[in-house]
């Protein structure tokens, strides 16, 4: 039987295990954001999905461990140029194909368990989906990376993954910031564009 405690500090040696390598995967994550190049880029966060892969099968979390081990091929892939729209849908295709098959096997005992692992399915697929959309807006992209970010959050809630669940609480408010401030500097333009108009209107 599975009970849910928002916060259970009793974590087993595993447990903690996980956390600590969930944490440096986060750390190397946030490295990558700092990189100006693209391949630097693709080494940080490959190496950030290697060691949740790791941290993840610590902590029983299959389909997360599965889409970012899907990951790890796909950024391989990038960085030797073999990448391509074909492939990036075949790597779509098997990190939702996968995580849900190895979702419902693992969890067939526990309905709530199960329910919570399609939450990373469901991140991913809409999250690759958005980004892939052609000539998609900046805000339909922080909103994916919102809804991403709300998914993996309570996914590391419920599997005990606080350092999963922390840094997805900080991707998640500043998309949602990043968001507003967009729209605010828009509306700010809009503004001073009829003011601009209006000048010229009065100087004629």
């Amino acid at each position: 039987m599975f009970y849910f405690t928002l916060i259970d500090f009793n974590l087993t040696p595993l447990q903690i295990a996980g956390n600590i390598l969930t944490l440096i995967g986060m750390i190397l994550f946030v490295i990558s954001s700092f990189c100006s190049r693209k391949k630097d880029i693709l080494l940080f966060q490959t190496g950030n999905h290697s060691i949740s892969v790791i941290g993840e099968a610590f902590l029983g979390q299959v389909s997360g461990a599965i889409q970012d081990g899907v990951s790890i091929i796909r950024n391989i892939f990038i960085l030797l140029n073999k990448n391509n729209k074909v492939w990036n849908i075949i790597f779509i295709v098997t990190g939702a194909l996968l995580g849900t098959v190895f979702n419902i096997v693992f969890q067939l005992d526990d309905p709530v368990l199960m329910a919570v692992g399609f939450l990373p399915v469901i991140a991913s697929l809409q999250y690759s989906i958005v980004v892939l959309l052609p000539k998609v807006k900046v805000p339909k992209i922080k909103a994916s990376m919102a809804f991403s970010a709300i998914c993996w959050l309570i996914y590391g809630l419920f599997l005990k993954n606080y350092s999963m669940a922390i840094f997805n609480a900080v991707i998640f408010t500043v998309s949602i910031i990043s968001i507003i401030l967009y729209f605010v500097k828009g509306e700010k333009e809009i503004v001073s564009n009829l003011i601009e108009e209006a000048k010229k209107e009065s100087e004629n």
